[in-house]
């Protein structure tokens, strides 16, 4: 991590493809403050599925409702949405994880960190991999779900039980295997941020993962940012003594003026501390935006 210089990240909980709406909210905080974002963290459940006839049940019957959430497939390749938003050049790169809604088949495609829109400024980390900025900040991922029996316990019944799942863990692209959640990374990895989909079990979050817990526990990152439980958890001390993050989906709220109360904010890093503040819905340089016409902003 940076010693001299100030970082400031945009943070964003499940985006569900709504790319186009995360850069707009970027933006106009740049827009707002005067200041450059050395980039946009997102903690999965991007809605990454390139080709819109490949989503999954729910995105598609999510998409009937809000066509936003097939919006990945916009900035995969040319379009009027990846040229406003990602060609200035004050736009951001963005680093994201894997959830449990994308197109699998495409994400395992990427065997290391890559781009994945024709800018080179939407970055896929793959599970175990990591991410070194310019800044001297090092971004690390572990995305997916986790198995739903974690640990063995004793019976015959609760053995066939943990059996089965272990299967399904190694069948289910969703999910992550207990294996991998065990040797994921090494002691030389010295992350100042831990992107994962789901959260570590602990005081904050009771249905977090317990794979998590001792993930973080082994290579004791800095920060640690989840999403998926649908909870906002502000900055606290997670596992092994790092700062714990967690973020609503993001997407405006059922008067679709407003964006869903913690599902958004800036993380601020400056030498060896770090603050994270949630934007306000009703911050005023969001007043100009809304559902239907967001996009607008930027071609005034």
């Amino acid at each position: 991590m940076s010693k001299n210089t100030k970082q400031y990240f945009a943070v964003f909980g499940d985006v569900h493809g709504r790319i186009a709406l995360m850069y707009a909210a970027s933006l106009l905080w740049q827009k707002e403050t005067g200041i450059q974002l050395t980039g946009i963290l997102q903690v999965g459940d991007m809605g990454a599925f390139p080709d819109p006839l490949n989503v999954d049940d729910a995105t598609r019957q999510h998409a009937k409702v809000d066509p936003d959430e097939l919006g990945f497939s916009q900035f995969c390749a040319h379009s009027q949405d990846a040229e406003l938003f990602l060609k200035p050049a004050n736009s951001p790169p963005t680093y994201f994880v894997r959830g449990n809604h994308e197109d699998f088949d495409y994400l395992s495609q990427f065997k290391s960190p890559a781009h994945v829109d024709k800018y080179g400024k939407i970055n896929f980390i793959p599970d175990g991999h990591w991410v070194h900025l310019a800044s001297h900040t090092t971004i690390g991922a572990f995305g997916g779900i986790p198995p739903v029996i974690e640990t063995k316990r004793r019976g015959k019944k609760s053995k066939k039980t943990y059996k089965k799942s272990k299967l399904k863990s190694l069948n289910d692209p969703r999910l992550f295997t207990e294996e991998f959640a065990r040797t994921a990374f090494n002691k030389e990895n010295k992350l100042d941020i831990l992107l994962t989909h789901a959260g570590p079990k602990c005081a904050s979050l009771s249905e977090g993962s317990l794979l998590l817990t001792e993930l973080t526990e082994r290579i004791k990152p800095k920060i640690h940012i989840f999403g998926h439980h649908h909870k906002v958890i502000p900055p606290c001390e997670g596992p092994a003594g790092s700062i714990l993050i967690g973020l609503e989906h993001f997407k405006f709220d059922a008067s679709k003026e407003k964006i869903i109360k913690g599902s958004w904010g800036i993380l601020v890093l400056d030498g060896c501390s770090a603050e994270f503040t949630f934007i306000d819905s009703e911050a005023p340089f969001l007043s100009c935006i809304n559902y239907f016409d967001y996009r607008s902003f930027l071609t005034l």
